[in-house]
């Protein structure tokens, strides 16, 4: 081979590497461009103006919020853990627990929707009340079948703790409590999880197609433009329902997002009562959107209304309100709630 035609083809190799590593290049992520504090803290502040649905109902003046957070970054920011404290302060001006900023190092929120959950849900008041029986699990379902101490009475008993687990074998669960006087489901301290979950176990309690709630989104990034609301439908479910006894309802403070969801949707079937306090709310359908620095937001970007229009992002009052004393001041304190619920299964079987 000749010393031209050998260095030709050297050339032409360097050339080929040259653009494989440059290719490589353009596949190594790059540091985030305007990554600077203020403009981070202006694309955060934008995306709730133009997108989050709640500025009216929490009564925020979010231009306030603007000019105060502007000069607190200006002032404050020296790091990005110093900003990610700032924007997150800023954003539990909403009081949305819906509302996230989410970093590599950190998730920022609010954390102030429950006071005292022990005057809601208090687990050793509510083993005492119910003897601490020996569960059967089916998904994200424990329950049990009780009688009331010296009478024929009895009832269903299930503790439903996240939807964001599944609902198990409900045919199973309901076919079991088909002799008893009533169910009673706990999701007190349900923090929420799947939408869907919450619809669906709304089906098992209906006996007709129902409207069980509206929703409505934003048209366009002018706060105030949202569409018309739209009506939500649920069917009963095809395999089993519970219509004919009732289903009775514990719900505290913890009973947050999903939870929230399916407590105004289960009001329109006709055998419900729900017990306790008010539930905690949340009841925008959040998304997400990205910052230039990549750190991420979440908020509420639907809203929520229940079948007679009414919102329902604050919480959905029980039929019976009732409470329990606190853990923290009366370590022997009874669960007012779950024994409501108790005389109300009693009351009713000695006055149908």
């Amino acid at each position: 081979m000749s010393k031209g035609c050998h260095n030709h083809i050297m050339r032409q190799y360097y050339t080929l590497a040259l653009l494989m590593i440059l290719g490589l290049l353009g596949c190594v992520p790059q540091e985030p461009k305007n990554s600077d504090y203020m403009t981070n803290f202006e694309a955060l502040w934008k995306i709730i103006d133009e997108r989050y649905c709640f500025l009216e109902e929490k009564g925020v003046d979010w231009d306030k919020v603007h000019r105060i957070y502007a000069q607190k970054v200006k002032n404050e920011a020296r790091d990005d853990l110093t900003f990610f404290h700032l924007m997150t302060e800023m954003l539990r001006e909403l009081k949305d627990g819906h509302v996230n900023l989410i970093s590599s190092f950190d998730n920022g929120r609010y954390t102030e929707i429950v006071d005292d959950a022990t005057t809601g849900l208090n687990i050793y008041a509510r083993d005492m009340v119910l003897g601490r029986p020996e569960y059967w699990l089916s998904g994200g379902m424990r329950y049990v079948r009780l009688k009331v101490i010296n009478t024929d009475i009895s009832f269903g008993y299930i503790s439903y703790g996240s939807f964001s687990s599944s609902l198990g074998d409900m045919k199973f669960i309901l076919s079991l409590f088909k002799d008893c006087d009533a169910i009673i489901l706990d999701v007190r301290g349900n923090g929420g999880g799947r939408v869907d979950n919450a619809t669906k176990l709304v089906s098992y309690f209906l006996t007709e197609k129902t409207l069980v709630g509206y929703s409505s989104h934003k048209l366009s990034p002018r706060r105030g433009h949202f569409s018309e609301l739209k009506p939500l439908y649920i069917s009963p479910n095809e395999s089993i329902t519970w219509t004919e006894k009732p289903l009775i309802i514990l719900q505290d403070r913890g009973s947050y997002s999903a939870t929230n969801d399916f407590l105004y949707k289960v009001a329109t079937a006709k055998n419900v009562v729900r017990i306790g306090q008010r539930s905690g709310g949340g009841a925008g359908l959040p998304s997400s959107s990205e910052l230039p620095n990549g750190w991420r937001v979440r908020y509420s970007a639907v809203k929520n209304y229940d079948a007679n229009k009414k919102p329902v992002e604050e919480g959905i009052d029980p039929d019976i309100y009732m409470e329990n004393d606190s853990y923290y001041d009366n370590p022997d304190a009874v669960d007012n709630i779950l024994l409501r619920a108790i005389k109300y299964v009693t009351d009713l079987k000695k006055n149908p």
